[in-house]
């Protein structure tokens, strides 16, 4: 199976789920959402509802919910898919390593952070030679944390590698991408990674105290601005440089049914919804991605 076969088996039906107005739902947008995206999707609908308040959006729970519009962390083909974000992913360890110091001492570019996190299938030996004997077999003394449930970000940043969330090294860590956190916390000698919204505290802006950023082998004025450890500086970097160690990803709402309440949510939300999405440490969409997601929108009347 290829990358993209992969992520889409692996992501069609995770993070996110939003059931919307229906007939036998009396016209209420109900919202099912993950602990991720939680205080985005609370931002868009109290804002949305400011606007209109005759429409009505609650926010429901369980599995087994209706849903007519999915929230998925990754492009889908062949669905019917509206993007209103995007998200980044960073490579971290605990404040707490004791291999921080070797750590620091680097700058972590792609054929680093591939030895690092993935097994060796694509390095060629005389790269291999080198990390091995000049860090000293760095990557063997840390161990490695990814997802394994289907709503983990892993086939993400591994597809951003041109590699799998199969070839991962080290432990898998079932449930929410948060607790990947918890793990390198308690397992010293270990890195993982994350999105932006649950590395950096919400309401202060700045990198979680218990976290450190790998150092990426990126430009002077890029990597000042990572160090910054600053959530809005970093955001502001990801959306107005093109930087390639740095996976970043759309999320869209899929749909089955389509009518004009979900329309003028979604297009409020690409249109004017954007404004919050800094706040959630999430990532503006880009201005060519407005106009062609409210262009699709305008062509399901």
């Amino acid at each position: 199976m290829n990358v993209k076969a992969f992520l889409i088996a692996a992501f069609a039906t995770v993070t996110l789920t939003v059931s919307a107005a229906t007939s036998q739902n009396d016209g209420v947008i109900t919202v099912k959402v993950n602990k991720a995206s939680k205080a985005l999707v609370e931002k868009w609908i109290e804002a949305y509802k400011a606007v209109q308040p005759n429409v009505e959006i609650a926010v429901v729970s369980g599995k087994n919910a209706d849903a007519d519009l999915t929230l998925v962390s990754s492009h889908q083909e062949g669905a019917q898919v509206t993007y209103v974000a995007r998200y980044a992913l960073l490579p971290v360890t605990t404040a707490e390593n004791p291999l921080l110091n070797d750590i620091q001492k680097k700058e972590w570019k792609s054929k680093d952070i591939k030895s690092l996190f993935f097994t060796a299938e694509d390095l060629d030996e005389e790269y291999e030679e080198e990390v091995e004997g000049k860090h000293n077999k760095l990557k063997d003394k840390l161990t490695v944390y990814s997802g394994s449930s289907k709503a983990s970000l892993s086939g993400i940043f591994a597809s951003h590698f041109g590699r799998t969330s199969d070839d991962l090294r080290g432990n898998r860590i079932a449930g929410d991408d948060f607790y990947l956190l918890s793990a390198i916390n308690e397992d010293k000698a270990s890195v993982t990674f994350n999105a932006l919204s649950n590395l950096y505290d919400l309401s202060s802006r700045t990198l979680r105290s218990d976290l450190v950023l790998l150092p990426l082998g990126v430009k002077a004025s890029q990597r000042e601005a990572l160090r910054s450890g600053n959530l809005d500086e970093t955001l502001e970097l990801i959306e107005n440089e093109d930087i390639d160690l740095i996976p970043v990803e759309d999320i869209g709402f899929t749909y089955d049914s389509f009518d004009a309440d979900i329309e003028q949510f979604l297009q409020w939300i690409v249109r004017d919804g954007q404004q919050y999405n800094h706040a959630a440490g999430f990532l503006h969409l880009t201005n060519k991605e407005v106009e062609s997601q409210l262009k699709l929108l305008a062509q399901n009347n």
